[in-house]
This record gives C-alpha cells, sequence and structure tokens, in this order.
C-alpha cells in the first residue's frame, strides 16, 4: 500500500475514532448532567411532599401532581408518581398515575432506612423505567416513607437522540476525514515521491540527475533535507564512479605497457635458439619486469583498499628508526643496485600500523632514489618535537616542476620529467594516504635541489592521549 493511502486511512481512522469518542464522552456527561437535574428536582419534590403529607395527611396523595402557574418549574412537570407507605412495606396511598402501585418488595427496593434512603434508584414500573427517591416523613403520627418517581422517558429520548445524531455525523464525516487525509497524504508524499523517482533514475545509471522534492512537499523542511542529503550523495557517487573509472582506465594502461614489454621480450627469445648465457640475460629482464608488474599490482591493490574502511591490524608503539631500516632493507631487495641511503637524527616512537608505515618509508625512498641523479646519496633525517616526530627525505634530483606541485600526490599522475622512469605514479600518493590515516601529513617542502619531502607523525605519548580524549 502507498504512503499516501496509509495516511489517508490513518487520518480517516484516527479522526472517526476521535469523533467516536468525543460523541460518546459528550453522551456520557450528557446523560449524567441530566440524571443530576433530575435527581435534583425528585429531591426537592420528595421533601416538599413529605412536608404537605406531615400537614394536610394522605391526602395529599388522592390527586395527581398539577403543576399550574405563569411560570411552572420543568422538573416538577416531571414528577408524576408518588406512593406512601408504612415501615411494613404496605401501601397506604398513592397518587392517579401509581394507582394501585406495587409494594416495595416488588420493586426491588426497601423503605426500611438503608444506604439507599435519600439516593436517587432506577426501577421497573409497567414496561417503563421510572427513577425514584425514598424520604421518611418525618412529623407523621407512625413511621411512613414517601416515594417519589418520575419517568426516564424524556432523559433517554433526549441521549437516544444525541446518539443518533452523533452516528448521522460519523457517517458523514469518516468519508469526509478519508477524502481529506488521501488530499493531505498526497500533498505530503508529493515531495517524496518526485525523490524516489529521481532516485530510480541514479539507479539505472543516470548519475546527472537533480534531487528537487516537487510539489507541496518541497516547502517541508523534511523533505527539503532530505532531497540535500540526497543530492550529496549523488554527487558523491558521481565521484566515486568517475574515479573507479578513471582508476581502471589508468590501471589498465600501466598494467598494458609492462606486459606487452615482457611479452616482446619472451617472444624475441624464443624466436630462435640462444646460447645459454642469452636466454639467463632474457630471463634476467623478464624477472625485472614481473618485479614491476608485481610493485605495480601491489600498489594498486593498496590505492583499491585505501578506498574502504574494513578491518585492519591495530596499532602499536613503533620506533621510527626501526621502520626506516626496515623499509630501506625493503627497497633495497627491489634495485639493489640503487645508491646509497644515509640515516641521520634522533629516533622517536609512533603509533601505528607496522606495514603501512613501512610503505610510506619505502615509497618515499624509491621515488628519490628513481627520481635522484645518482652523484649523492638519499638522505633521511629523523627529527621530533614534542608532540610530533618528523622524518625527512632529500635526493639530490632535478626537482619537482612548479606546474606539478599541486598534483604531485594525485594517484596515477607522472611529472613530465618523469615520465621516461618507469612507475605508474602511486608511490607518493599512497605516501600521503598513509601519513593522514596516523593523524599526520606528508609535504612537498622544496621542489628544487635538493627535493625535499617531511613526514609529520604524532608522537606516541600523543596519540595515547588523544585516544583517551575521544
Amino acid at each position: 500500500m502507498k504512503l499516501r493511502h496509509r495516511l489517508a486511512l490513518y487520518f480517516a481512522l484516527g479522526s472517526s475514532a476521535l469523533l467516536i469518542t468525543s460523541r460518546l464522552v459528550t453522551l456520557a456527561s450528557f446523560r449524567r448532567v441530566q440524571e443530576y437535574e433530575l435527581d435534583r428536582g425528585l429531591k426537592v419534590r420528595a421533601r416538599e411532599e413529605g412536608s404537605a403529607i406531615a400537614l394536610l395527611g394522605r391526602k395529599a396523595l388522592e390527586a395527581e401532581y398539577d403543576a399550574t402557574g405563569d411560570d411552572p418549574d420543568p422538573l416538577e412537570q416531571l414528577v408524576t408518581y408518588g406512593a406512601l407507605y408504612r415501615a411494613d412495606g404496605s401501601l397506604v396511598a398513592d397518587t392517579p398515575s401509581f394507582a394501585n402501585a406495587p409494594s416495595p418488595s416488588e420493586l426491588g427496593i426497601a423503605v426500611e432506612p438503608t444506604a439507599r434512603h435519600g439516593d436517587c434508584f432506577d426501577f421497573e414500573f409497567r414496561g417503563s423505567t421510572l427513577r425514584g427517591v425514598i424520604v421518611e416523613v418525618r412529623g407523621a403520627k407512625e413511621k411512613e416513607y414517601l416515594l417519589v418517581a418520575a419517568s426516564r422517558r424524556d432523559m433517554d429520548a433526549d441521549a437516544r437522540q444525541l446518539l443518533e445524531v452523533g452516528w448521522w455525523v460519523l457517517a458523514v464525516a469518516a468519508p469526509a476525514s478519508l477524502v481529506i487525509g488521501w488530499w493531505f497524504g498526497r500533498r505530503t508524499t508529493r515531495g517524496i515521491e518526485a525523490l524516489a523517482t529521481s532516485a530510480r533514475r541514479v539507479a539505472a545509471g543516470e548519475l546527472d540527475v537533480r534531487f528537487e522534492a516537487g510539489g507541496g512537499g518541497g516547502r517541508d523542511e523534511e523533505v527539503a533535507a532530505l532531497a540535500a542529503a540526497m543530492g550529496e550523495m549523488d554527487g558523491r557517487l558521481k565521484t566515486l564512479v568517475e574515479t573507479e573509472r578513471r582508476f581502471a582506465s589508468h590501471a589498465a594502461h600501466e598494467l598494458r605497457s609492462p606486459l606487452a614489454v615482457l611479452r616482446g621480450e619472451l617472444e624475441l627469445a624464443l624466436r630462435r635458439p640462444r646460447q645459454g648465457s642469452e636466454y639467463e640475460a632474457f630471463l634476467r629482464d623478464a624477472l625485472d619486469d614481473t618485479k614491476r608488474l608485481a610493485n605495480l599490482a601491489e600498489n594498486l591493490l593498496v590505492v583499491a583498499r585505501s578506498g574502504t574502511r574494513g578491518a585492519s591490524p591495530p596499532p602499536e608503539a613503533l620506533y621510527v628508526r626501526e621502520l626506516v631500516q626496515e623499509a630501506i632493507s625493503s627497497s633495497r631487495a627491489r634495485t639493489p643496485e640503487a645508491p646509497r641511503v644515509a640515516v641521520e637524527g634522533d629516533d622517536a616512537c609512533v603509533r601505528g600500523v607496522r606495514g603501512d608505515l613501512v610503505r610510506m618509508i619505502r615509497n618515499l625512498v624509491d621515488n628519490a632514489i628513481d627520481h635522484g641523479a645518482g652523484d649523492a646519496p638519499v638522505l633521511l633525517r629523523l627529527t621530533s618535537t614534542e608532540a610530533r616526530a618528523g622524518i625527512i627525505v632529500e635526493n639530490d634530483g632535478p626537482g619537482v616542476a612548479e606546474e606539478d606541485r599541486d598534483r604531485i600526490f594525485e594517484h596515477f599522475h607522472r611529472g613530465a620529467d618523469a615520465r621516461a622512469i618507469s612507475g605508474a605514479g602511486l608511490g607518493l600518493g599512497i605516501a600521503r594516504e598513509v601519513a593522514v590515516r596516523h593523524g599526520g601529513e606528508l609535504t612537498l617542502d622544496s621542489i628544487a635541489n635538493p627535493t625535499r619531502f617531511i613526514v609529520r607523525l604524532p608522537l606516541a605519548t600523543a596519540v595515547a592521549g588523544a585516544e583517551r580524549d575521544t
């Protein structure tokens, strides 16, 4: 069932329930007020009749009560039944309307003083429901009790009429509330339906969609907030899709070149029989190409995983010099003939994931080796302040072109001077992501000789304090 139909149904049911409840409460209140007014009139009339009987005797009940006068009391006009009883329940006198009045036992009442004396009660008489009250006639020679009663017919008729009017009102109000609820639900859900239509277009692959709440719903703050959130989500989704496509395109391009070279070398080696030394040379070249492919695939995997939030190893306290030595060893295994790497400065302790931090430092070292002139060793200087540890990586290369400074950390970006060097342009981007993920930063401090990259990471004590604060 659509939301607008549910809203219409809920509105109609709620309105009907509220109308029924209010009608029942009104009816109960009306009956209570009517009964209270009748009871008050009965008690007043019973006291007056009792006083008259005490003075005039039983003849006061021989004639039916007749209300005369210019402005008679409507309550007195209702009092049409009266009977006088002795203490043993025998009838003494009655009104003509109460002729041959039944005994109190037949009426299910008692004339002796009980909790009911002075209280009004209902009883049946000749197919009619009467409401009466019993009072003691004071001043009489013997104990006598007066029953004064009035018919409930008019009061019950008024209540029934009020109830019937209520049902007629409900019969008219229920369809009207259903129509109003449907209109209200349609107006309320118009904006949501417009957003749902836009969302279906996005699900179908159309990313250039404007999320706007149409119709009257567009003026609702909640719908407008939902439209803004979905528009922001669509923008981010579009960015992610474009990034994924660009990543797949770059990855395919970067993998195609070394694979083509490797295939060419292998085909050339198999074109004719060769000596063992020639095969060895071809195999060494193929091994170098395979290593470059493995390194590229590893970097692509790191980039692909960087956008996910899967489980990672817990951070631990690590010494920077130990991480640097491990990174240098890993880099040396990749390029044994690379220039020497010198390390100087004071050690420091940081918190992080060992493998990620080693990869960050190794990428910086590999970048310095690949782009250095080779005349001087690559220099790593370790520094520390009160809150941060620093790793400065320098080489004697030609530097970074000014136009490449803002894009050097982008994935797959390689400067004009670096395109002749084997690489996919992923190392610096991965290094910056690792630094940021550990609460630090990676910056290009100098673009001229020496080219200098600086990593700043929180010290282990600072990181622990930050974790306690959160």
